[in-house]
């Protein structure tokens, strides 16, 4: 197992957005086929899917720009949310394997 001081969760190039609350909505092109996309363009379907994020997943987003290790962003989420999060090193890594699954952050490996 590596050592959470040497992982450093880093958002991939994804368009997003911060509103005047702090909270983040991320802008994920949908992976359509042609003829899906075809059907998208006579219809006007939008091309892609807004995320809205809640307080503490758009905290988490901020701090996963890729110079914070994953013991780091704990600690910091932790402080600033307290009971509302614990235990918080389970439910980060749960929200960071999320983003993981939809492709929106890479986990980078630092020797």
């Amino acid at each position: 197992m590596v050592m959470s001081t040497l992982v450093f969760p880093t958002r991939t190039n994804v368009r997003w957005d911060k509103n005047e609350n702090g909270l983040i909505t991320i802008f994920q092109e949908k992976k359509l086929g042609s003829f899906e996309k075809r059907i998208s363009k006579i219809f006007g379907a939008p091309t892609e899917v807004k995320r809205p994020l809640d307080e503490m997943n758009s905290a988490l987003w901020l701090l996963m720009d890729g110079t914070n290790n994953l013991s780091q962003i704990i600690a910091i989420l932790d402080d600033l949310f307290a009971e509302k999060i614990a235990p918080a090193p389970e439910r980060i890594s749960k929200s960071i394997a999320e983003f993981r699954n939809l492709g929106l952050v890479d986990l980078v490996i630092q020797p």
